[in-house]
């Protein structure tokens, strides 16, 4: 499970989208690539991340997406949803994509934005 420093996927976003507005204190330490998973962890990063996967309990999860404006201003945007049923963050994140992800590009067509990356998840403790 390779897992890196949340700050260099946001740098590499900022590489690839130049202006990009990101509000870093809105993230989590680490980052799975393997997951697309933002998650904190002060021992064994593995460890933790199979705990945050398969914890039952979190009040909230978010969705992070870069998007985009009429203008063409890029910022990563995140979304909050809800943890009604009681599932895990990896049933989240296996849900997301063909569940919620569509009501979210439809949602920001509406208002004028573009869905153009999604990035990862996390969740609200």
């Amino acid at each position: 499970m390779p897992i890196t420093d949340a700050a260099a996927v946001l740098e590499e976003l900022r590489s690839r989208y130049t202006g990009i507005e990101i509000r870093d204190y809105a993230f989590r330490r680490l980052y799975s690539t393997e997951h697309n998973v933002f998650f904190d962890c002060d021992g064994d990063s593995e460890k933790c991340l199979t705990d945050a996967l398969s914890r039952v309990g979190y009040p909230r999860f978010v969705a992070y997406a870069v998007v985009e404006d009429a203008s063409g201003h890029r910022a990563v945007m995140d979304v909050s949803y809800a943890n009604l049923g009681g599932e895990t963050l990896e049933r989240f994140v296996r849900r997301y994509p063909g569940q919620l992800r569509p009501s979210s590009e439809m949602a920001l067509q509406l208002s004028g934005r573009k869905y153009v990356e999604y990035v990862g998840a996390s969740y609200e403790d």
